[in-house]
């Protein structure tokens, strides 16, 4: 088992990480907020991978320089984590459901997405959820 993530504040999905590499201001902005309050943001490994299939090569860059600030951490896939991942992947897809188990694992962590929707179907009504747009 891997050493649990240190003051996790919120969970980046796929579709932040996209956003990011197309330049909206919102993902940036709350990583600096984070990096100001010194809490860290985490990229589950398995969205990190699904946005680099979805951005062109151009944009690979910007998701190199999200994934390595130093108030953010990618979370690796853990093979406790497979059942409920698997389960949840059949409504979310793989990425979606590691997101949505990172978020759970780290007490109540918000997830800051543009999935809301599909999130609500696997993760509690009131679960804190963060807008992209």
């Amino acid at each position: 088992m891997v050493a649990p993530l240190s003051d996790v504040a919120v969970v980046l999905d796929t579709s932040a990480v996209l956003a990011y590499a197309a330049g909206a201001e919102r993902v940036g902005l709350y990583v600096a907020l984070l990096a100001d309050r010194d809490e860290t943001a985490v990229i589950p490994a398995t969205c990190l991978a699904a946005a680099y299939r979805e951005v062109d090569l151009a944009a690979w860059s910007l998701v190199d320089l999200l994934a390595s600030h130093p108030h953010v951490q990618v979370a690796p896939l853990q093979h406790y984590q497979c059942p409920v991942l698997g389960d949840w992947a059949r409504v979310l897809g793989l990425d979606l459901a590691h997101a949505a188990i990172e978020s759970a694992a780290q007490t109540v962590t918000p997830l800051l997405t543009s999935h809301r929707e599909l999130f609500s179907r696997v993760l509690p009504q009131r679960w804190p959820i963060i807008d992209i747009e």
